[in-house]
């Protein structure tokens, strides 16, 4: 996933001979791309104004580049997909098992047990930095599912009520200023009307995982409008979103990786409306596009292959046309978890840190005003990050000399 951002006032996008330029006009900053050169595999436009030529979307169109429009709060508007092969068998299956009541239920049941699996993995790696309990997500995950659709959807809401509790936790604990409770509120959903910059972060990241999610879905030839988990909706794109469910854990942990990390202002990177809405500005979208990308393209192993997380979205959809034409083949949805730890130290040596003298910090390597700073952050209760040799040291004892 490297997304090219169209934000900012008067932002442009033309062909100009056979290069396709991009004018930033409210930053002052223009670049081009020759033909088959394009560093980035999708256009996310965040902006009011400005303008795209025909010429622009035919080039995209040309390279296989979806380009998606978003609303004011964040989320997807609409996306403009490169065609995809017209498989009718494919579609009929995909009709004929949305119809079959079994049938939906086997699909739907793969999509949210690895979905619920992600999530009480990221909780375990999380609650290993920060005050997040993993019982609490275990306890609902090994709860009766029931053996229809609607049971299995209550389940899954269960284990997600959870889920958002230890990660109000977490964000609690990085920044208390986000307000940040819950992805609802007493009065309505937050998913859309966001109403702490927290859920802004959550609803763009989605919307980015929604885009990735339809195009992978076109590229096989299925049909978006007809889901398993979700129910089909006038302008709605259920299977998109059920494709979602295995991979939010990535927006969530690219969500806590950007609060962590400190990089964004609350006053300065965010937007709040008159009906109290908050919205990211450009600033803050960069940010959170360089951080799931960077997560997006992280790559795991699947069987005997290296795949990027984003391309397992693409196989996923694969394994599900491939299930729909073969109902006798295996559909099995799992793969391996992982989360790089960025050198964060666990709740043991925070204490260590917490209870050093600086005579000690000099031995390992660590200068008297790092030492002041890793003691403040363990006071406050906040991740504390440390270079590889001196995590070693401090948890063998070993001196730098």
């Amino acid at each position: 996933m490297k997304p090219l951002l169209l934000s900012g006032f008067g932002t442009s996008l033309r062909v100009s001979g056979r290069t396709l330029e991009v004018d930033w006009r409210s930053e002052g900053r223009k670049e081009a791309y020759r033909p088959q050169q394009l560093p980035f595999d999708s256009v996310v436009v965040d902006s009011l104004t400005g303008s795209v030529g025909f010429e622009a979307l035919r080039f995209l169109a040309i390279h296989d580049v979806p380009v998606t429009l978003l609303r004011w709060n964040g989320t997807a508007l609409s996306t403009i997909l490169p065609r995809g092969p017209s498989n009718g068998e494919l579609r009929v299956g995909q009709v004929e098992a949305y119809a079959a009541p079994d049938r939906r239920l086997k699909i739907a049941h793969e999509f949210i047990r690895e979905k619920v699996a992600k999530t009480a993995s990221l909780t375990e790696h999380l609650s290993k930095t920060l005050p997040v309990a993993p019982d609490p997500i275990r306890a609902e995950i090994a709860s009766d599912q029931g053996r229809t659709l609607n049971d299995l959807r209550v389940y899954e809401a269960r284990v997600a009520q959870a889920w958002w509790k230890e990660f109000a936790n977490a964000v609690d604990s990085i920044w208390p200023k986000s307000c940040f409770v819950s992805r609802r509120s007493p009065q309505r959903s937050w998913n859309n009307s966001a109403a702490d910059p927290t859920n802004a972060l959550l609803n763009y990241g989605y919307s980015l995982l929604e885009c990735a999610c339809r195009s992978a879905i076109v590229s096989v030839g299925l049909l978006p409008e007809i889901g398993f988990v979700h129910e089909a909706a006038p302008s709605k794109f259920p299977l998109a979103y059920d494709l979602q469910e295995p991979f939010r854990w990535l927006v969530d942990l690219s969500v806590h990786e950007v609060l962590r990390d400190g990089k964004l202002n609350r006053k300065r990177d965010f937007i709040v409306t008159e009906n109290y809405h908050v919205r990211l500005r450009p600033t803050a979208a960069k940010v959170l596009i360089e951080r799931l990308s960077a997560n997006m393209n992280r790559k795991v192993t699947v069987g005997a292959r290296n795949y990027s997380f984003e391309t397992l979205v693409t196989e996923t959809a694969r394994k599900l046309a491939k299930y729909l034409t073969a109902p006798k083949s295996p559909f099995d949805l799992s793969y391996p978890f992982a989360a790089e730890e960025a050198g964060y130290v666990g709740s043991d040596l925070k204490g260590r840190v917490a209870a050093m003298t600086y005579a000690e910090a000099r031995q390992l390597g660590i200068s008297k005003a790092g030492l002041f700073y890793m003691k403040r952050r363990a006071a406050e209760g906040k991740p504390l990050m440390l270079y590889s040799k001196v995590r070693g040291r401090l948890a063998s004892g070993v001196s730098s000399s």
